[in-house]
């Protein structure tokens, strides 16, 4: 995070992890400090940081996991980044009126086992901005641009996803 990269803390891993039992994204950073400096100075020093670059406004503290680079959680999700997958995005829309009108999501990986692939449903266009937005971490720029050719076309695409196993069962892609 460059957040944290310009305030010379450093950090081994950052990164989002979902949380189904809560439903919600936590953002787990590993730093070198838990274990120098002591968990309470790390933390401290990480929400500080945070709240000077204005990130702190979304991403409350009781999201933000501090963590040592030798935690077992930390060796994992260092573990399964390495197996990101790339692929797109194809979005549908099946009709409807404004309120009622669905899409249909599909994760498509550009490599791997290949077969059947799960379509997520969201009904309207706000709850499709909000998951592409909030939940894939699409930038506001794409996603418009993307909503825009739904509206013409009836379909689009957003390329370069990246996912990790992990996330696509999360968020119903796999």
């Amino acid at each position: 995070m460059l957040a944290l990269s310009r305030a010379r803390i450093p950090v081994t891993l950052v990164d989002w992890t979902h949380a189904p039992q809560l439903d919600e994204w936590q953002l787990v950073i590993a730093t070198p400090w838990y274990e120098t400096k002591g968990p309470r100075e790390a933390y401290l020093k990480i929400i500080s940081t945070l709240q000077k670059e204005g990130i702190y406004e979304e991403v409350p503290i009781r999201r933000v996991f501090v963590r040592s680079p030798e935690d077992p959680v930390v060796k994992a999700l260092e573990q399964e980044i390495r197996l990101k997958t790339e692929g797109v995005v194809f979005i549908d829309d099946h009709g409807g009126n404004r309120e009622t009108r669905e899409y249909s999501l599909v994760f498509a990986p550009f490599a791997g086992r290949g077969g059947a692939v799960p379509a997520l449903r969201c009904r309207g266009k706000e709850e499709l901005r909000a998951f592409l937005e909030n939940r894939l971490y699409v930038s506001r720029s794409r996603v418009e641009e993307a909503l825009s050719e739904l509206d013409r076309k009836g379909h689009t695409f957003i390329p370069h996803i990246e996912l990790t196993s992990r996330q696509a069962r999360s968020l119903g892609f796999a």
